[in-house]
This record gives C-alpha cells, structure tokens and sequence, in this order.
C-alpha cells in the first residue's frame, strides 16, 4: 500500500495548541486589551466539556464547539454574580473576502442556539405577560456575549475586508444608517502583539518565519530549525 504524503499545514497544527487556557488567554488579551492581563486562565473553561452550570443543555454546548476551531466559556466572579462570556478563535489559512459575514454568521448561530434553549423552557405563559410568552424570552432574560478572533496563517498579506462596511457598495448619504460587523482579525505572517505567554511569543515568532516567502525555502527551513533550537 503506497504512502500518501500529508502536507502539515500551521492551522491544523495551532487548533489544538489554543487549548491550553494560559496561551489563550494571553492571546486574547493582546487582541483586545493590548497585552493588558484582564483575562484570566482560571476563569476559561472548554465549551464542549461545559455543563449545566453555564449552559442549560449539553448538546447545545457541543453544537456550538463543534461548529468553532477553538472556543471556550469566560466565568469571572463580580461582587453581583458570574459574568460570562464565549470566546471563540478561528483559523483561516486563506484569504475569505466575505469573512466579515461568515464570523458574523457564526457569532448569530451561537446567539441562536442561546435564544432557542432560553425558549424552550417557557412551555405556559405562566409569570410571562403577553409580549414576553410571544417573544418566548422575559425581559429580564439576557444571553451570553460572543468575541470571535480570526487567526489567518497565510503567507500573503490579507488584503479581504475587514469590516461589513468594506463588503458592502454604500451610498455615503446612508452609510451611518447602515450597521457594521467588525472582523478581529490577526496575521500570524506579521503582527504586533503584546504577548507575555512565552509559548506564544516563541509560536508567533516561527510562524513568522515559516511564513516568509521572500527567501529560499531552504533557508527559511534552516532559520526555521535554528530558532526551534535555540528556543
């Protein structure tokens, strides 16, 4: 039987690597706090593996994690309660020019799914006025907010858009009318994170190497195991 050989591509590589709760955290908080430390590892837990303690129904955890590369559920503790919060990484090893739209597919799927579980536990209108058994949500009802980060390990420059604006061909007169959906996006070619996670620095740093095409491949295999080495 003949060997078939399989390329080893850097998203299939780094899908698992972002389950370790200190490297995603430390990422996450270089996206939006700019290397500030407001999440916390402790306060991640995988969402597949998620209880009824945060989310009402197992399967609609596992639905939402099987949909999402990477995603994971946020318990921080307030002096009011828990605040949570779904954080989800996606991997793009090519450019997606409607990108935008499709996170924006993926954020409204996992509001969806949130919607519906709440829903299905109002069988009568019992305690619920009218315009809340219509709605089939209280209004005191509130659902868990999600941030998707997309991780583009491409070796060209990501030149899609960057926003549901740059999508769309909109009349200036109407554009502040228009709501926008903004992408969080990385380039692991070339980027500037304030990382602290040394695992992460030493990751970001080689996949900026493997990803340079402006030399020989020789030599960026070379610089490639240099670094691995020394790292």
């Amino acid at each position: 039987m003949s060997k078939v050989k399989r390329e080893l591509k850097p998203d299939i590589v780094v899908k698992n690597y972002w389950r370790n709760n200190e490297q995603f955290a430390d990422f996450f908080n270089a996206v939006l706090f700019a290397g500030e430390q407001c999440i916390k590892p402790d306060e991640l837990e995988d969402i597949d593996t998620e209880d009824s303690s945060v989310l009402e129904h197992r399967e609609y955890a596992e639905s939402i994690g099987a949909s999402r590369d990477n995603v994971k559920v946020r318990k921080r503790s307030t002096a009011y309660g828990v605040e949570l919060a779904i954080l989800g990484i996606e991997g793009q090893e090519h450019i997606h020019y409607a990108m935008p739209m499709r996170v924006m597919g993926y954020d409204y799927g996992t509001y969806r799914k949130q919607y519906e579980d709440n829903a299905g536990k109002y069988k009568n209108q019992k305690g619920m006025s009218d315009d809340e058994y219509l709605s089939k949500m209280k209004r005191t009802d509130k659902l868990i907010p999600v941030i998707t980060i997309v991780v583009y390990y491409g070796e060209k420059e990501w030149d899609g858009a960057r926003s549901l604006h740059e999508m769309l061909d909109i009349p200036k007169d109407i554009e502040p009318f228009v709501n926008d959906y903004r992408l969080y996006l990385v380039e692991a070619r070339k980027n500037n994170l304030k990382l602290h996670n040394i695992n992460n620095k030493d990751l970001f740093n080689l996949l900026e190497i493997l990803l340079d095409r402006s030399g020989k491949l020789n030599k960026i295999k070379e610089k490639a195991i240099n670094y691995a080495r020394e790292h």
